[in-house]
């Protein structure tokens, strides 16, 4: 049941198409990632859960910081995601991250970890309380949650574009309809303190630009949740088609600055 209610609501397309978007998000976010698993160290010798890890991307940070001593285990749906993921740890011959098949509303995969992490995951939920519950079922006495979500007022382009504007309206409808929430960044904190966490804190950033990187997300996007849009009858595939076609074009000229969505990290602790 729970497996089925994740898949429902989750908008954007899977696969390889869905790891290689991740990719380039995760290179773009890599710097504030790092920067904000630096709030942590030391993290050597930790048993560390990354919920909803897609390609593992946040997986292999966090394998690199704990050291041989350590332990990750990440676990996602995405069948096609985790089989990449597992051939890269084995790639970079790293044993100390597994990777599982399972879904964030259901119990975890191990439990007495002492860092748990949570990516892009709680926009797509209708209860997003749920899986904070299981976060706490999974950690250790003092152990701390992170978790990262989007707030997508804030993304925005220079020059002013249409499509760019039309793509923000076509997620944010299509993710409502689905039972998700597009702006959950901003309640993180609330969420947290809710759950019982104890000395939440938070902060924000947000990628933007005229690299190629950067702004290239945004297609990508646009085509991810192309069949979503499709699904939920919200537009209409020739719009879908031209949208992307336009975002493309802006993107590629020099000129232009396109926006990620702005990303709240928030953290709390278990009490000890």
């Amino acid at each position: 049941m729970a497996k089925a209610e994740e898949l429902r609501t989750y908008i954007i397309k899977g696969g390889e198409e869905g790891r290689s978007r991740l990719t380039l998000i995760s290179r773009v976010l890599a710097p504030a990632t790092r920067a904000l698993l630096d709030r942590f160290e030391p993290l050597n010798g930790m048993l560390a859960l990354d919920a909803g890890c897609g390609g593992g991307h946040v997986s292999f940070e966090l394998a690199a910081r704990i050291g041989s001593n350590g332990r990750v285990v990440g676990f996602d749906l995405d069948e096609e995601k985790l089989a990449a993921a597992r051939e890269e740890a084995a790639n970079r011959g790293l044993a100390n991250v597994a990777f599982h098949q399972a879904s964030v509303l259901d119990p975890w995969p191990v439990s007495g970890a002492a860092l748990g992490y949570i990516r892009f995951v709680l926009t797509h939920l209708a209860r997003p309380e749920d899986v904070l519950a299981r976060a706490r079922a999974a950690l250790a006495p003092g152990g701390v949650l992170i978790v990262e979500d989007i707030d997508y007022a804030g993304q925005f382009c220079d020059p002013p574009c249409p499509a760019v504007d039309r793509y923000r309206e076509l997620f944010v409808a299509t993710l409502k309809a689905r039972g998700g929430d597009p702006f959950i960044g901003r309640r993180l904190v609330r969420l947290l303190e809710s759950a019982g966490f104890a000395s939440v804190d938070s902060c924000l950033v947000q990628p933007f630009g005229r690299s190629r990187d950067v702004k290239q997300t945004t297609s990508l996007t646009m085509a991810a949740i192309a069949e979503a849009i499709a699904t939920s009858g919200i537009a209409s595939a020739e719009e879908v088609d031209h949208v992307t076609r336009e975002i493309k074009a802006f993107a590629d000229r020099p000129d232009t600055t396109i926006s990620l969505p702005r990303i709240f990290q928030a953290w709390g602790r278990m009490s000890s």
